[in-house]
């Protein structure tokens, strides 16, 4: 019984003291990069960091000038990417996986008009109602990449 109670101890030691994926207070939290409230759950994006840091933003747009040779991080203090699935608002899924649609009339918060989606049939159905161009995240990363 002993033993069990040390597993199970240590057990719930471990699973609190991990970081899993971020949060964003719609409504409450502050973009990191242009420092507007992010209010709007179809196109909030966030950072988590290697020393387990979150950092929000209210649209990809913010969210990759962030990082880079001009930006608060580099990549290399990156552990994950997330950006708001537009089929499902406030659900973050791993940007680097996810399929992009820009189109003008998506009007995301800083005019990037880049939206993100869990699958590619979600984005064709998207992209029926706000004609665009289909990209992958190399893509979205070298659009709002600060010169």
């Amino acid at each position: 019984m002993k033993n069990f109670l040390i597993t199970a101890g240590l057990a719930l030691l471990v699973t609190s003291c991990s970081v899993g994926q971020p949060e964003i207070k719609y409504g409450s939290s502050e973009c990191a990069h242009c420092r507007m409230n992010v209010v709007d759950a179809k196109f909030g994006a966030a950072i988590l960091t290697t020393k387990g840091r979150t950092y929000v933003f209210d649209a990809p747009e913010c969210m990759v000038p962030f990082v880079g040779h001009n930006g608060q991080l580099v990549e290399e203090e990156v552990k994950g990417w997330y950006v708001s699935d537009f089929a499902s608002p406030g659900t973050l899924i791993d940007a680097t996986k996810a399929y992009y649609l820009h189109a003008p009339t998506l009007k995301s918060p800083m005019r990037g008009n880049v939206a993100a989606f869990a699958t590619e049939e979600e984005r064709k159905e998207a992209s029926q109602h706000f004609p665009g161009d289909l990209l992958n995240w190399t893509a979205v990363k070298k659009m709002f990449a600060e010169e």
